[in-house]
């Protein structure tokens, strides 16, 4: 048997569905070849765990691999690589911000983002809080990182935003359209909640930032506002964050 703990992760109110979401598209993945789903579940920071047992264990292990994406050992980090990852424990703490990579063998290993490197990155001075409202910088957000020093004797990783990253906020800040980003669903239930909302045709574009995590960007007449107060209540405790630039822009500058 062969075990896969994979990037993504099932968090939630939905988490069962999510994980049922998985089952369902690895069971079409070995519907044809010698292996089986034994178990499928969460590690403690929800990172989605698969246990895989037959003749093409090993085949399906790497497919999800590089479907989903895995966990990492700390051993395998390497200096100025970039790696995926989302915001975690945002607000715990205010010397910045940390991001989740997956690095699986370790009780507790992420990536620190100083904060004055969020200060240069951003170019906007002040404490955290003023960085993490005035761009939406919010639990679960998938980020890119690049890590600029790996101390593993002190348990120790730091980083900084990579420009992929860094871009996407610059365009969604100079962009006229308002947007809604919706963490911890799934596009199905996005879809359902829009339409029966009568607000499918509101929302411009979707875009996927990570297996379960969307960007509804709204058309240039369209309040965010409206929208999340339409289908909040059909997604109840899924995490629902406005990302509305002009009152971010006023909000940065209010604060300089």
């Amino acid at each position: 048997m062969k075990t896969v703990v994979l990037l993504p992760k099932a968090y939630g109110v939905n988490r069962g569905r999510l994980l049922e979401i998985i089952r369902s598209e690895v069971s079409e993945m070995v519907v044809e070849l010698d292996a089986e789903i034994i178990s499928l579940g969460t590690d403690k920071r929800n990172h989605i765990i698969i246990n895989i047992n037959g003749e093409d264990e090993e085949f399906v292990v790497n497919v999800l691999a590089k479907e989903y994406g895995k966990s990492l050992q700390s051993d395998n980090l390497i200096p100025n690589k970039t790696y995926l990852g989302q915001l975690i424990d945002v607000g715990k703490v205010g010397y910045g911000l940390y991001s989740d990579i997956g690095v699986t063998d370790s009780k507790r290993l992420d990536v620190l983002i100083p904060l004055h490197r969020l200060r240069e990155q951003f170019d906007l001075q002040g404490p955290l809080k003023m960085i993490v409202d005035a761009f939406v910088l919010v639990e679960h957000l998938p980020v890119t990182v690049n890590l600029t020093s790996i101390d593993l004797y002190n348990n120790r990783i730091e980083g900084e935003l990579n420009q992929s990253t860094l871009t996407r906020i610059t365009e969604w800040m100079q962009d006229d359209h308002e947007r809604l980003l919706v963490f911890g669903a799934n596009l199905y239930q996005i879809e359902i909640s829009l339409k029966k909302a009568n607000h499918r045709e509101d929302i411009y574009e979707i875009e996927q930032l990570g297996k379960f995590e969307f960007s509804l960007r709204c058309k240039r007449s369209t309040r965010a506002s409206g929208i999340l107060a339409s289908i909040g209540p059909r997604l109840r405790g899924v995490p629902i964050h406005l990302f509305i630039p002009k009152e971010l822009e006023a909000k940065k500058h209010a604060k300089t």
